[in-house]
């Protein structure tokens, strides 16, 4: 029954820390922060810029990060590079941006979804489901 306890206690403990790293890995504070007041703009893409990369498998990949500009409700004129959308609009194309008022150049082109919302306490939540299953296996095993 002692080492079900020690185990549930670790388990609960990696899936809180792999929820926290996921969240952050995904830059899901960045995302949530841009979403939160549920202010939009129209942006246009003003250039583009393109990276090589090397894929797992050891082949080249090529990612295009467009420059997206854009105007804020006060007026202010936002530039910023889009990191993380697989959006990859034409030079002069309009997208809508989701921004805070508070940090408007964390804007992003991804639109709010559950799974991002909520990412962090989705995993925390199955692993210490999946926890607390294998420890009481682990408790009524002889």
């Amino acid at each position: 029954m002692i080492v079900a306890a020690v185990y549930f206690v670790v388990a609960v403990g990696a899936a809180v820390m792999s929820g926290k790293n996921l969240d952050r890995h995904l830059q899901g504070p960045r995302l949530r922060a841009a979403w939160a007041e549920g202010l939009t703009a129209e942006a246009r893409c003003v250039s583009l810029r393109t990276e090589e990369v090397q894929s797992p498998e050891g082949g080249p990949l090529t990612h295009t990060h467009p420059t997206l500009e854009f105007r804020t409700a006060d007026g202010h004129t936002v530039s910023f590079e889009e990191r993380q959308s697989r959006l990859t609009p034409a030079l002069g194309d309009s997208v809508t941006v989701y921004y805070g008022a508070e940090n408007p150049k964390d804007a992003t082109t991804r639109a709010p979804s559950f799974g991002m919302r909520h990412a962090r306490t989705l995993i925390t939540g199955a692993g210490s489901f999946f926890a607390l299953v294998s420890a009481v296996i682990i408790a009524l095993v002889p």
